[in-house]
């Protein structure tokens, strides 16, 4: 059977409506040199058709030059015609643009039947095959959210959840990096808890500044989904070594939204060259995190549940021998009945309010602020409170509730709080080295106190019961000023409060 071939006098001669058809056509010599190309295959490549003639691809499309010498070559050999086939590359007409054509070639002979030439036909597909990508990377990430969905729906452990989640980002957006951030106990760092491509035994052990000083932590100012073109130019946040460390360009991060208002951390994903992500994109990484969020909340509730069954009867059994306690020496200090009740009530107030935040969170890590802010509500329009997120040992926070207290009343007497226009200022915030971090809280009151030192076993005792709980039982030290009002400065071991009184 006859292998099908075209005449070069034939194909040079052809009709007029050569220009007309909406495919692209044009005739290659030997040399690959254009002998013939009607419109629309002159628009492909960027020139008009009498540009074309007589000039090289190699002159007119210099990225497609390889792909047509080695279809000559082949037709040349074979005398056989090549396609279809698709043929990627870039053209004039839309320099830095990748694009995609169907194309079928057929040899050319001259008079004697000798190939000396091939005829194109084109097609451009570019639009075609980026809706078929478009569509392939949508099913990839569906299935992504579906199958992590599922897991993080049965019983497995949390971390596996994390682990499935890094990796669905790295296959379904197609990059190298990807990361989650857990916002540390002391609220200073974000330590990264799970990951895919980062080197061995960097995951648990890295970590990362909140604020300003990374992308992690911005994310979490800003409570928005950050991108990021280059990591090189970006003027919104500090770029910290561990993105710089492994030539991160481009990246995307969202919020893991956690229990009780305060986030469990950071999911991030990372390129090592220029990338940009679709609208797409940016919807499936936020679908990811919130799948994160709803296991990190139910492992807490998990946790929660477990710990507060344990801690009931123990719990119960130390609150009663500590209001015994309480009544005891408030009544034994006091010559007035009536001041002296007045004092238990209060005490038993904030001792309540206390109990009552860290009941909330189950009797496991908690949230200083949220203990501080119940505990203190009575005047919390006169006391302006200032301090990271930190979460501690639940019956640290318990005692920090008591201490504060005894500190209110003696405002409330003698300070800011007995006053119409009176105001406190209280910060905490955590100081040192991961091996021994001190949680450093400060009473600041601008008036000064007519009361005794409230750091001497003599001055009463809500002055006794504060030197107990923070130098006898954790181990602190109280420091008062009077140089310009009055001001009490805590500090408290956190190691040791983790080390010998969880649970």
């Amino acid at each position: 059977m006859r292998t099908p071939h075209s005449n070069l006098a034939a194909d040079l001669s052809a009709p007029s409506d050569y220009n007309d058809v909406p495919v692209g056509l044009c005739v290659l010599s030997h040399d690959l040199r254009f002998l013939r190309i009607n419109e629309t295959m002159a628009q492909f490549n960027g020139y008009a058709p009498e540009e074309h003639l007589g000039r090289t691809v190699s002159e007119v499309v210099p990225d497609l030059e390889p792909v047509a010498r080695n279809l000559m070559d082949r037709i040349v050999e074979t005398g056989k015609p090549v396609g279809p086939f698709e043929v990627v590359g870039e053209t004039p007409a839309d320099p830095g643009s990748q694009r995609v054509w169907m194309e079928f070639w057929s040899p050319i002979t001259d008079e004697r039947g000798h190939i000396v030439g091939a005829s194109v036909a084109a097609l451009e597909i570019t639009e075609r095959k980026r809706l078929e990508r478009e569509k392939d990377k949508a099913l990839k990430q569906q299935t992504a959210i579906a199958e992590l969905g599922k897991l993080a729906l049965q019983d497995v452990p949390f971390r596996q959840v994390l682990e499935k989640a890094v990796e669905a980002a790295a296959t379904a957006l197609d990059v190298p990096l990807t990361k989650i951030l857990a916002f540390e106990d002391s609220a200073e760092k974000l330590k990264l808890v799970a990951g895919v491509g980062w080197p061995d035994g960097l995951v648990g052990i890295a970590s990362v500044g909140i604020d300003l000083e990374s992308q992690a932590g911005y994310t979490l100012l800003s409570g928005d989904l950050i991108v990021v073109e280059n990591l090189a130019t970006e003027t919104r946040f500090s770029g910290p070594a561990l993105l710089r460390d492994h030539g991160v360009v481009s990246g995307m991060s969202v919020t893991i939204s956690g229990s009780e208002g305060r986030p469990f951390g950071v999911l991030g994903i990372h390129t090592t060259e220029p990338k940009t992500f679709d609208k797409g994109d940016q919807d499936f990484l936020s679908s990811l995190a919130a799948i994160v969020a709803n296991a990190a909340r139910k492992e807490d509730v998990k946790s929660q549940s477990t710990l507060l069954i344990r801690e009931m009867s123990h719990r119960a059994g130390n609150m009663l021998q500590l209001v015994s306690s309480i009544a005891a020496q408030t009544f034994r200090h006091s010559s007035d009945p009536e001041v002296a009740r007045e004092a238990f009530n209060q005490r038993l107030s904030s001792l309540a309010r206390a109990n009552h935040a860290i009941a909330q969170q189950g009797w496991v890590n908690t949230r200083l602020q949220l203990v501080v802010e119940q505990t203190l509500s009575p005047f919390a329009e006169k006391i302006c409170m200032v301090g990271r997120d930190v979460r501690l040992p639940p019956e640290l926070c318990f005692d920090l509730g008591l201490v504060l207290n005894e500190i209110c009343t003696n405002a409330v007497k003698y300070g800011s709080l007995g006053t119409d226009d009176g105001l406190i200022t209280l910060t905490w915030k955590v100081t040192g080295s991961a091996d021994n971090l001190c949680l450093v809280v400060v009473w600041d009151d601008g008036k000064p106190a007519a009361a005794p030192n409230a750091s001497s076993p003599s001055s009463g005792f809500g002055s006794k019961l504060i030197r107990q709980l923070v130098v006898n039982k954790w181990h602190g030290t109280i420091e008062v000023e009077h140089d310009s009002g009055y001001r009490v400065v805590i500090s408290l071991p956190i190691a040791a409060a983790t080390d010998e009184h969880t649970g």
